[in-house]
């Protein structure tokens, strides 16, 4: 990995596990274990677009679902499909304990 794809690397880690990552190395097995997270969150990412928006007081259910399901339609065929930031951050979360040993270079 290059100076230039560590520095990125380590920007994301710190923006999901705070400053603790910028003393992590850059490693094979921080990298692998990113890969994992992004990927997890991406198929949150892609349940959460199908996720109905809450019925607005006062809106007629039938006619608000119809919008809601046209909506989860288009959302769902964006090209550049972001990611919800509630996924990896919980992701991160559940995998905390694999990057810290990963940091130390264990299990890697």
């Amino acid at each position: 990995m290059d100076l230039h794809q560590s520095d990125d690397l380590r920007a994301f880690l710190v923006s999901l596990f705070g400053n603790q990552a910028n003393n992590w190395p850059m490693s094979e097995g921080i990298f692998n274990l990113t890969f994992e997270l992004v990927s997890e969150s991406g198929q949150c990412s892609g349940a959460m677009s199908v996720v109905p928006r809450p019925l607005p007081y006062g809106k007629a259910p039938f006619k608000w679902m119809s919008k809601e399901l046209r909506g989860m339609f288009l959302r769902d065929l964006k090209e550049n499909k972001e990611q919800y930031v509630t996924c990896p951050k919980t992701a991160a979360y559940r995998m905390a304990h694999q990057f810290h040993m990963a940091a130390q270079g264990i299990g890697t």
